[in-house]
C-alpha cells in the first residue's frame, strides 16, 4: 500500500474526502498561525541572511582588490559604507515594516552597527597579526556574532514600536 498526500479522488468514500479537507484546513490554519506568530523572526533570518552574504561578498571583493594597498580597518570601513544601505532598507521595509522617520531610524541603525564596525576594525588587524586565520575566516566568524547583536539592537532600539502617547491620568 502506498501513501500519498494527494486528495482523495471521486471514487473514494465521501467521509474520506471530508476528512482530508478537514485535515488540510487544520494544517493550513496552524501553518498560518505559526507564520503570523514568527513572521518577524523568519523575515529577519531571510533578510539578515541576505544582508550577511551581501556584506561578506562586498568585504571579500574589497579585500581581494585592496588588501595590498590599504589597512584592513580601512577596507572594513569601505565595505561597511557600501553594504550599510542595503541592510537598513531590508530591515526597515521588509522585516520591521517601520513607519518612523527614515533619517531618525537610519541614525539609530548606525548606532547599532557602528560599535560593531569599530569592534571589527580593532579585532580584524589584531587577529590577522596574532592568529593563522585569514581575513575571510575572521569575517565569517564575526558575522555570526553580528547577526545576534544586530537582531536585538534593531528590534529593541532602531525599529522598536512606539507606544501611543497618552494624556495625563485622572
Amino acid at each position: 500500500m502506498r501513501l500519498t498526500c494527494a486528495p482523495p479522488s471521486a471514487d473514494h468514500p465521501v467521509e474520506l474526502r471530508r476528512a482530508f479537507r478537514a485535515l488540510t484546513r487544520i494544517v493550513d490554519e496552524r501553518a498560518r498561525g505559526f507564520l503570523a506568530a514568527h513572521r518577524e523572526k523568519i523575515l529577519f533570518l531571510i533578510v539578515g541572511g541576505w544582508n550577511t552574504v551581501f556584506q561578506y561578498a562586498v568585504f571579500a571583493l574589497c579585500w581581494h582588490l585592496l588588501s595590498d594597498h590599504l589597512h584592513p580597518s580601512l577596507i572594513l570601513l569601505i565595505s561597511y559604507l557600501i553594504a550599510a544601505v542595503n541592510g537598513f532598507l531590508g530591515f526597515r521595509y521588509i522585516v520591521f515594516r517601520s513607519a518612523g522617520h527614515p533619517l531618525t531610524e537610519f541614525l539609530r541603525f548606525q548606532a547599532v552597527y557602528v560599535p560593531l564596525l569599530v569592534l571589527n576594525m580593532i579585532g580584524l588587524p589584531l587577529l590577522l597579526d596574532h592568529t593563522h586565520l585569514s581575513a575571510y575566516v575572521i569575517q565569517a566568524l564575526f558575522a555570526v556574532f553580528v547577526v545576534v547583536v544586530s537582531y536585538l539592537g534593531n528590534k529593541y532600539f532602531t525599529f522598536r514600536k512606539r507606544r501611543p502617547a497618552t494624556g495625563p491620568e485622572r
